[in-house]
Order: structure tokens, then sequence, then C-alpha cells
């Protein structure tokens, strides 16, 4: 700016209070789009110059020099004559003008400035006046007609539409500059573009020739396209690269001091756009400075998810071009370098505003996630070099002697490799930043990466406490999935409560890494499983504790047949990689509802292949028959136990051990009236049981203890109702024993009895057969009732009391009443004396429902035997034949005795008493004592029509010998009824076995004599 007069001390201050310039609006540049400038920062340099970066002129600020001027003002003031204008000023100006229209890329302006003597002078004279002002003369001289905007202003200082219209002219004429030197600079840049493939063209040059325009575009706010230009010389090199054409550059570089680490943003490090005009410059500072001016660019810009994109793309890239053959670079050198870079980038991340800086490939409110996840990235590839140095600085287990290891200039690494406490300390550090991003960024799994290569130090430094705390909080609880992170730290967790001397948890770990896997898993682990469960064993004193774990499953069971014990074939399915060696097989069977019968059958020293191995399982300590379901397989491996699960129910079919003794049970004549007695048949079969024998019944249905009152065998006696051997009595190969049980008054004899013996064949091994027999077992006084329906609601009660007892009796008193009525029923025969067979009724009629119909009473009797001790009361509560079996039976067979070879008649009759329905009878012949054998005549199964009242069958029979019968009874049925469980000291737990019962609709006892 030239200032002959002065003026500029006193117009300073309104000028540069209203600079920058703002509101530009510029039409050129190679996009051939206008753009809007918000505002152009300049600065005002005073005095006059002929040298190239002196120029009296209006020059932009930038932070580049040799930027150029691009406006030129001449500033002056005149109270003078024409002639004085004419003499002086103009030639002055005209001189001026000359000078600087001269130069290329540069427009000028004069400014005149009126003094306020001037204005008013004007203002006066405006109309009066002929005079042209010096301002009039300026701009007749120096505006030309045809020249775009305003060469010549005039500015009065109190006026703020004169200074408008200054700040408009100069905005025209700055834009017209650029307009200019970017033509000039885009017509040579197409005429080196299109001499590229000729012969002396030179990058380096073009490079500078186009960074010309970006320089033009910064300064002016136009980032955006500066950036783009830097992206195309980006282009054009890699292209360059591809085709090998690449002499402009001396050499690759990177072998100066405090190569290794800078800043990407500071690109006034070396003297590089010298190196550049002068083709000097390295692939290697290259690189580093085009880098740095797009880094410079984005985070102007505010794209801080676009630099971390470009940046990491960038490391990589140049990462793996620094490892190429013949760069000379060390591999301490590239991970120094990238260490640094990783750093830094992070590092100005941290800079970003708060709403992110832009996106990197994220969508909506995810710009500040995705932003945190690129921080963490680099973080994570800084602690990647770490590894590298700290192997190559020995700061790390397993790293190397390398010789001529370069000097590092970074002073967070070289502080890092001094001593392995530092090098721990910025290790940590740097992982727990990148675990914090990532959980910022809602990446949890890489954040576990990180806790974990935190804890793999802390192992490879033994410091196996520290790394098992951390990795049990990186590990997800056992319901959830692994992954291949979690893998990794499952193997480090197992090393670590290994040393830390917890077999257990280490087990646990390996069997949760095979069960993730399958058979697919590492042989090692197989080892790892075998060495574990060896040292839980001798942590626990062979004591073995359960595992939890799906290492092992069955797939199928079946019985095999052996000739001297049981077994059980089992099919088990191994997810180990490689074959284990097993100390112990079981397999608990067991059978029942609820309440069970464990069976054990095991083997010794097995050897499981991967995938599937049949292993032969054997007993000798139980005899039980019947189906058996798969409780479960355990596989016992030193001090562990796993079980061995499977997906479907299975069951096998036992058979009795063919060498173990048995015991059987038979009926027999009931001793005494009110407690029922038994045969007990016991078998031993080829085995001893000298060393002791001990017999419990239990009631099938309830499961309840049956306690035995007497035994007549001379080798048995009772103890606590149970049959014992007699000590050093061995109860021979085949025994049999009437017993009496003691059965409570108020419960009716069981149906069917469930038999437990324990036995030891030596001092120390124990046996057990159980079995179950269905037996009709009836009391000394046997208590049945009828309902017969008759009409109009009211049914026929018929009661009916027999002498079941060897002995006879005789009735005091047989009393019942329906309950919820006030109906009674009382047998007419106190004090008769009743011998077996002999029958007492009672029958009455009533109005009553005969489908809920029930007797409830007592009976008191005594026995005629010479032992007998007074009277007995026994009570009852039967269930009358409901009336909607349609159907009334009425038997008479003589006088309930017969002789051997001599027919009996049998007459059964029949009648309807319901719906007209129809029936069907089948007598059936039971022997109840002896062997009593008999021959019928007649019709076994006889039909009952539809609409008949009655119907008489006639049977004829013959007994073959002595015996004791009740007749008929009706078809047997099977079920399985419930056993509670039963714990005693001296006996296994049972369970329900299948029961065959019988039920009679009536019966007519029949006594044959000889």
């Amino acid at each position: 700016m030239v200032d002959e007069n002065g003026v500029w001390e006193r117009i300073e201050g309104d000028f540069t209070s209203r600079l920058p310039l703002r509101n530009l609006i510029w039409k050129g540049g190679l996009t051939q789009s206008a753009r809007f400038i918000e505002q152009l920062d300049v600065k005002v340099t005073v005095g006059e110059s002929d040298s190239v970066s002196s120029y009296d002129t209006l020059a932009l600020a930038s932070d580049q020099a040799g930027s150029g001027r691009l406006l030129n003002m001449y500033l002056l003031e005149s109270d003078s004559e024409a002639d004085t204008y004419k003499a002086v000023i103009k030639p002055r100006v005209k001189a001026w003008v000359g000078r600087v229209s001269q130069r290329k890329g540069e427009e000028w302006m004069i400014v005149y400035v009126a003094s306020p003597e001037e204005i008013q002078r004007m203002s006066n004279s405006k109309f009066l006046s002929m005079r042209t002002s010096v301002f009039d003369k300026l701009k007749s001289d120096f505006q030309g007609k045809k020249d775009a905007g305003e060469h010549v202003v005039q500015l009065q200082m109190g006026s703020v539409e004169s200074w408008n219209t200054l700040f408009l002219a100069m905005r025209e004429r700055v834009v017209l500059a650029l307009e200019e030197r970017v033509s000039q600079l885009a017509d040579e840049m197409r005429r080196m573009d299109a001499n590229r493939m000729l012969p002396g063209w030179n990058y380096c040059k073009f490079f500078v020739l186009k960074e010309g325009i970006v320089r033009l575009y910064r300064l002016m706010g136009l980032l955006d396209e500066a950036l783009a230009q830097y992206d195309e010389l980006e282009a054009v090199f890699f292209q360059l690269l591809g085709a090998q054409r690449l002499s402009w550059f001396s050499t690759f570089g990177g072998l100066a001091e405090g190569d290794d680490y800078s800043d990407v943003l500071d690109t006034s490090k070396r003297a590089y756009g010298r190196q550049l005009v002068e083709t000097t410059i390295s692939l290697f500072d290259f690189r580093m400075y085009l880098f740095g001016r797009q880094a410079q660019l984005l985070v102007a810009l505010g794209h801080y998810g676009e630099l971390a994109d470009r940046a990491q793309r960038f490391i990589a890239t140049f990462g793996r071009s620094m490892r190429e053959p013949g760069t000379g670079l060390s591999p301490a050198f590239v991970a120094a370098w990238t260490y640094s870079s990783c750093m830094n980038i992070a590092e100005i991340l941290e800079g970003a505003p708060a709403s992110g800086g832009g996106s990197v490939r994220a969508d909506g409110g995810g710009a500040m996630r995705a932003l945190a996840a690129a921080k963490a990235g680099f973080l994570a590839g800084a602690r990647q070099q770490l590894d590298v140095l700290g192997a190559l600085w020995q700061r790390l287990p397993g790293g190397g002697n390398v010789d001529d290891l370069p000097s590092v200039a970074n002073p967070v690494l070289v502080a890092a490799l001094a001593t392995d406490e530092r090098f721990d300390q910025i290790y940590v550090r740097t992982c727990e930043q990148a675990a914090q991003y990532y959980v910022e960024s809602g990446r949890r799994r890489f954040a576990i990466a990180m806790h974990g290569d935190v804890a793999r130090l802390q192992a490879s430094r033994g410091q196996w406490a520290g790394a098992a705390r951390l990795l049990r909080t990186l590990v997800p609880s056992k319901s959830e999935p692994l992954s291949s992170l979690d893998v990794a730290a499952l193997e480090r967790l197992a090393e670590c409560e290994r040393q830390l001397g917890n077999a257990r948890d280490s087990l646990e770990c390996v069997v949760r890494l095979i069960d993730r896997t399958g058979t697919d898993n590492d042989s090692a682990y197989a080892t790892m499983l075998t060495d574990l469960c060896g040292a839980l064993g001798r942590e626990l004193d062979d004591k073995r504790q359960r595992v939890a774990g799906g290492l092992f499953s069955v797939i199928g069971a079946k019985a095999v047949v052996c000739s001297d014990t049981l077994c059980v074939e089992v099919l088990i399915s191994s997810r180990v990689a490689a074959a284990v060696c097993v100390d112990r097989v079981t397999a608990v069977l067991s059978c029942g509802d609820g309440h069970r019968l464990e069976t054990e059958f095991a083997a010794r020293d097995v050897t499981l292949t991967s995938g599937e191995s049949a292993v032969m399982l054997t007993t000798d300590a139980v005899s039980c028959a019947g189906r058996f379901s798969v409780a479960a397989v355990c596989v016992a491996i030193g001090g562990a136990e796993f079980v061995a699960a499977s997906k479907a129910s299975l069951s096998v079919n036992l058979a009795e051990h063919p060498a173990n003794p048995t015991v059987r049970l038979l009926p027999a004549l009931v001793a005494d009236i009110g407690s029922p007695a038994l045969r007990v048949a016991v078998s031993t079969r080829a085995t001893s049981v000298a060393a002791g024998m001990a017999i419990r019944l239990f009631d099938a249905s309830s499961g309840a203890p049956l306690k035995v009152t007497r035994c007549d065998h001379a080798g048995f006696m009772v103890s606590d109702g149970v049959i014992v051997t007699k000590d050093g009595m061995d109860c021979g190969c085949s025994s049999e024993a009437d017993v009496e049980l003691g059965a409570d008054p108020l419960v009716s004899p069981p149906k069917a009895i469930t038999v437990c013996a324990l036995f030891k064949t030596a001092a120390t091994e124990q046996r057990v057969f159980v079995g179950t027999t269905s037996l009709d077992m009836l009391p000394a006084l046997d208590i049945s009732a009828h309902a017969v329906a008759l009409g109009d609601s009211r049914v026929a009660v018929i009661m009916r009391g027999q002498c079941m007892a060897a002995n006879s009796l005789r009735l005091e008193s047989l009393l019942a009443a329906v309950p919820g009525t006030e109906w009674t029923l009382e047998a007419e025969a106190e004090g008769a004396v009743m011998r077996r067979g002999d029958a007492v009724t009672a029958v009455r009629e009533i109005a009553a429902d005969a489908l809920e119909l029930r007797l409830k009473g007592e009976a008191r009797f005594a026995s005629l035997a010479e032992d007998a001790n007074g009277s007995r009361l026994m009570r009852f509560d039967v269930p009358c034949a409901p009336a909607s079996q349609a159907v009334a039976v009425h038997m008479t067979a003589g006088s309930g005795f017969c002789r051997v070879l001599e027919p009996m008649p049998l007459s059964v009759r029949i009648r309807i008493v319901g719906p007209a329905t129809a029936a069907r009878v089948r007598v059936i012949v039971t022997e109840r004592d002896g062997p009593a054998q008999w021959l019928i005549a007649g019709a076994v199964d006889s039909e009952v029509e539809a609409g008949s009242s009655e119907i008489l069958l006639e049977y004829s029979l013959v007994a073959l010998s002595p015996g004791f019968l009740r007749l008929p009874d009706v078809d047997c049925y099977e079920g399985t009824l419930p056993l509670q469980t039963l714990v005693d000291a001296d006996f296994p737990t049972l369970c329900a076995v299948p029961n065959h019962g019988a039920m009679a609709v009536y019966s007519v006892p029949v006594v044959v004599r000889n």
C-alpha cells in the first residue's frame, strides 16, 4: 500500500475494524462453479518496494510464505488545484499503475480519501460550481470504460456508505486477481498433465504447480477444494507407483534421525517445498508431507472421522511399503514409526468436537461411538507395536538378541524400552485406554481382548494371581456361548489357575473349552484334562469331585447275557479330540416313578476314544429282574467325575443275576387270627451266604415296612421285624420258612409284597436281591360287602364275614355302618364258632346311592387255639361292589367241602339288577393251599345277553388232591403301584416294581379232603 500523504494513520482504525473481507463470490476455479467465500483474512503492508516479496499490496494473510500479493492500493489525499494534480499527482499515480499492472495475477486500486474541508466545500458548491474535483480527474484518467469493477474509489471517512463502497470494490478486485491466478496455474497444469508420458516430465514440479492452486484455495477458505487437489495428486502418485515411475525421488528415506517420530500436522519439520522444487525429496518425506497436508485440511474442516479412515489406510499401506526389501529400514524402525503414528492420530482425534467431527462409517447418532472405536483402533495398533518392540528390546519373554538396534526418537518409547517396569506401565495404560474407548463405542468384545492382552503380559511376568483375577471378569458365564476371544481368555485362565494350584478351577476351564469346540478341539486339551484330573485327585486325597460339563454323553444301552454276572453295554460319545484313559465308568440303573431302586454297574481302566466307544459294565452286588432306566452314567478320571448325559430316555431289561441267591414268597395258611402268614423260600444257588443274610419285607403299594413277628426255620431268627440268619449258620442251597407278619388290625393286608434280601458272600462284599410278589393276603376274618340296585334309589346291602384262619375262632360281634347315613348292619351270629370257610351275613335294604356306598365297622373275635391270648378287635373299611356292574352273582358249592376224585356240583346264578346290558362271566379255579389240582367241566366263559333278567350256570368240579380253594376270581390285571422311598442302614433305596394283583368279585371257599 502506497501512502504519500500519511492518510493511513487516520483511517487505519476504521479500516482494520472492517477486516476480514466477507461474503466474496468467486466464479472461477477448476470446477467452474460459483463458490461463496464467507471471509478472507488479510493483512496490510504499507510501503513500496520493487522486490517480488514486498510489493505495495493488500496481501492475504497465510501461514504459507510466498503466496504473492493479489491487490495493490494507492492512498492519496489532495486540496491542490488542477494544475498541481496535473503536474505532481498524476505522474506519480501513472508511474505506479504502470508498475503494478505488469504483474500477473495482481490487481490495483486507487483510493482517494476526501478531506473534511473538501467534503464540506463540495457539498456547498455542488450545484453552483462547475469545477472538476481531483477524484473526478483520477477516475477520468485511470478508470477505463471497459474495466471490470472499480479501479478508483473515493472514501469519505465519516460515511458508512462510502466505506461499504470501498470494501465492495476491494472484494471485486481480489476475486478478479484470484480468478486470473488460478486460471494461469490451471492452464499450466493442463499443459503438464498432457505431457505426462513424455520424457523429461517431472512429478515433483507438477506437484509444486498444483500445490500453488491449493494454497490459493486454502487462503480463500475453500478447504474442500484444496483437499480435492491433494487427492488428485495422491491418485497420480499411486498411478506412477504402480508403473514404477518414481525416478524423481532420490532415495526411499526414513534414515534421518527422528524420522520414526513426528507430528503428522507439522509440515514445517523440513524444507519440503524447497526439496520438491529441487527434486531432492525422499519418498519417505514426500509421503509424510502429502498425508500431513491432507490431515491439516481434514482437521480444519472438522472431518475427524474421515481423518481416522485415511490415517488407518495410510499407516497400514505405508507400513507395508517400509517393510519391503530394499528400503533399508529395520523392523524396529517400522514398529517405532507405526507406534508413534498411531498414538499421534489418536491424540489428534482427542481434539474432535463433541459432535464427533463427522462419521466414521456411522449413521445417525453413532458418530461419537464410531470416533471412539477409531481411537480405540489406533491405540490397539500401538499396543501391537509394543509387542514387537518389547520382543526386540527383550522387554517381553521370548525376545531374541538383535544387534544394531536403531535409536528411537519418541520419548515415550525411550522410557518404555529402558526398563521392564516402565514398559509394563505403558503397555497396560495403552490397553486400558483402548478398552475404555471400545466400551464407549459399544464393542465390548474388543475391550475384552485388550484386557486379555494385559492378563497375557501379567502371566508372562509370572503374576498369575493378578492375571487370573482379570481373566475371571472377562470370561462369560457358563450359560453364555464362547467367542474366539473368549476361548483365548479361557485358555489363559486355565493356565493361570493351574499355576496357582487351583486344579478344579483349571479343569472347569478346560472342560468348557472342549464343550465349545467339540471333537475339533486341540488334542493338547486331552493331555491337560488328564493331568488336571490327576492333580485334582492328589489335591483331594483321591476323593472324587463331580465336574459339570458335556465331555461325555450316552447314546445307547443294552443288556448283555453273561453266564456268571449281570452285564450292560453302554455306548459313550466323547468330545475330547484324543483318547482318554478312564479310571472307572459307572452306570446307575433305576426303576420306579419318583422312588428308585438304584443298581450300579461299573467297569475299570477303560480307554474312551474320540467319538463313540462301547463299554461293558458289570455288577455282582444286585439281582433285580425287570425293566430299568439308565438314570446316570459317570466317567471317573483321577479325582474328577463327569456325568455322561443322555438326550433320550434309555432303558434295559435285566434278568436275575445268574449266580446270586434268590428269595421268593409263597402263600401259606393263616397261622393265627389277625396275623397274616407267608412262606419265604431262599435259594442260594452256588453262592455261600455263611457271612450272613437279612430279609426285609415291604408293602409294594405304600412302601411301608412289614414287621415279621415269628419265623419257624431253625437257621433264621427275627430281629426288629427283620429275618436274619443265625450266627455261623449257612441257610443251605434251598430253604423255606413260614413267617408271620404283625399286621396292623386297622389296615388290610397288602396285595403285593416287595422282598429285599441283603447278604454277604465274604467279610466285606455285600449284595442285594430285590423282588416283588403278588399275594392275596387274607386276614383271619375276611369282610366283604355288595350292593344290589333294587330300583327307586334303593339298594340291598350285603355284608359277609368269612373265617380264613387255620384255627377255629369264636365270633363275638360284627357291626358296620354306612358313613354319612344312619343305616347300620349287624350280623346275627354272636358267639358262633367258625371254622375255616364258615361265613356269616347281614342284609339290609336302604335308600342310598349305590355308587358311593362303603361299610365301616369293626369285628371282635377270639381264637380257639391253645396259645391264644384273649379276644382281638379288627376294624375295617370296605367298599361295596357298585350297582353299575349290572349283575348280582350268587354261587353255591354244596356245603363247601368235597372229597378227592368226587365230582362237586357248582352253580352260579346271575341276576340282572341294573340296566339291560350284556356281561361276561369267567370262573377261575384258584389254588390257595397245597398242590391241589382240579378238573372243571362246563363252559369256562359264559355270555349274558342284554335284556336277560337271570341266568344259571352249572359246573362240575373234580378235585385231584387235597387243598383249599376260593371260587371264582376275575381276570388278573397288571400295573405299577407307587412305593415310598425307604432308607435304612442295612437296606438300599427301593422303588416300585411291576405288580400282579387279583380282585375277587364273589368267592366261596371249598376245602378238599381225602
